[in-house]
């Protein structure tokens, strides 16, 4: 029986840093610890990695110590290592559930996930919501998992509960639909849209109006509603309102779209790896080497890894494949689980 949990998502692990370091600052004898937790902060995840085994051979504490490598392992891709990781924090954690274990749970369940082992993610959101009534990540999670092995019916029934709980949030609404689609289900996860729309429209803002249009594939309609953020400072709204040009076949607006988000705002590694990947498109490599340079150069980021793998792309359509291999070996040193980077990296061997 699990000890049990509260958090989300690889996306979370700067929340989970957070936690850690908070959780540590009482111990300040915890040296390797906190370098570790720092290397993840700076997506240096097979440093942070040996950080915390000096630290665990330090006979720190063992609880974050295990926690932090779990993060570190997902960040490397390897699920398996994280998995055993996660599992050792929570065995070292105190007998009764507190936030930190809940949070390391839903790391667990995270990992069971990308290894599609979905009735075992099944089991941990399943006993988080048996503690907790209301929680809404462990209702939309277990959704996700649900789907995955074709419970159609109990997937929809946990995203009923979720909207019940949370009925003015449209991003888990638009969420629900990317989960029901990638499941083969997008047309019945379209419904959760319109539903929303039909119910909310008269307090509707034009850009969530946008949003909604956008995710039912509704591009002309998206465009008129998102048109007047083209010189906002909203980076989401300005993504999507780029990708909404892509769809209708105009890379050249997305292009200025991107382009125009960037000179008035400040940096933002989503949008420039957006604006690489339209430049390859229109086959302007040099442009595109720019834009992945310029996102690269921002430093730790959740789309660090993808710019640096569209980077190497990049320079094998210029030509340039001594440059691809040596970006090829740094990459696979940071994210040796890539499976898609190895794959490439025995094309890059003929060249």
């Amino acid at each position: 029986m699990h000890k049990i949990v509260q958090m989300v998502k690889f996306s979370a692990a700067v929340f989970g840093t957070m936690v850690l370091l908070g959780g540590c600052g009482k111990k300040p004898e915890n040296t390797n610890l906190l370098e570790g937790m720092e290397l993840v902060e700076a997506y240096d995840f097979q440093g942070a990695v040996e950080s915390f085994e000096t630290a665990l051979l330090n006979n720190e504490d063992q609880e974050l110590c295990y926690r932090g490598q779990g993060i570190a392992y997902m960040g490397l891709g390897n699920y398996a290592e994280a998995e055993a990781a996660f599992l050792k924090s929570i065995e070292n954690a105190n007998s009764n559930p507190d936030a930190l274990v809940y949070d390391t749970n839903y790391y667990l369940a995270a990992t069971y996930m990308k290894q599609g082992r979905y009735a075992e993610a099944e089991e941990i959101y399943s006993a988080i919501i048996a503690l907790k009534k209301k929680e809404i990540d462990a209702y939309y999670l277990r959704a996700c998992a649900r789907l995955r092995q074709g419970n159609y019916e109990e997937a929809v029934a946990d995203f009923e509960r979720v909207f019940d709980l949370d009925s003015n949030n449209l991003e888990l609404v638009t969420d629900a639909y990317v989960e029901m689609q990638a499941a083969g289900f997008g047309e019945a996860g379209k419904t959760y849209i319109q539903d929303f729309m039909a119910k909310k429209e008269k307090s509707l803002k034009n850009g969530d109006k946008g949003l909604i249009y956008f995710y039912l594939e509704d591009y002309e309609n998206a465009r008129i509603y998102l048109d007047d953020f083209v010189n906002g400072n909203d980076a989401r709204m300005s993504s999507i309102l780029g990708q909404t040009y892509e769809k209708l076949g105009d890379m050249n607006y997305a292009v200025v779209v991107y382009q125009t988000y960037l000179s008035s705002n400040e940096a933002d590694a989503e949008i420039y790896n957006s604006l690489g990947i339209c430049l390859m498109h229109q086959q302007k490599y040099e442009e595109a080497l720019a834009a992945f340079e310029s996102g690269i150069a921002m430093g730790a980021s959740d789309y660090l890894q993808e710019l640096k793998y569209n980077m190497i792309v990049a320079n094998e359509y210029t030509g340039n494949f001594e440059q691809a291999k040596i970006l090829m070996q740094e990459y696979l040193q940071a994210y040796p689980d890539d499976a898609q980077a190895k794959k490439e990296n025995e094309f890059l061997k003929t060249r």
